[in-house]
């Protein structure tokens, strides 16, 4: 796993072996009453490419020019 650290406005560039480029930027961070740090991320790619946060299951999947639904784990 590569750790980067990143302020507000600047941003991490990820280029897959097909050349499509994912840009990660760092848009806000703020800290809750507890002392915890949150960060909001911006995220620029192509249409192609889901995003989704990691908590979430994996229901759509994009194919030819529109999104579909997917089997997911829960149901296999």
């Amino acid at each position: 796993m590569l750790i980067l650290s990143r302020k507000v406005d600047e941003a991490i560039v990820l280029t897959c072996p097909d050349g499509t480029r994912i840009d990660v930027m760092v848009t806000d961070i703020r800290r809750a009453d507890t002392g915890r740090a949150y960060a909001k991320l911006g995220i620029t790619a192509p249409q192609a490419v889901l995003v989704r946060r990691e908590e979430l299951p994996e229901l759509h999947v994009y194919t030819e020019g529109k999104t579909d639904v997917a089997d997911s784990d829960s149901d296999r």
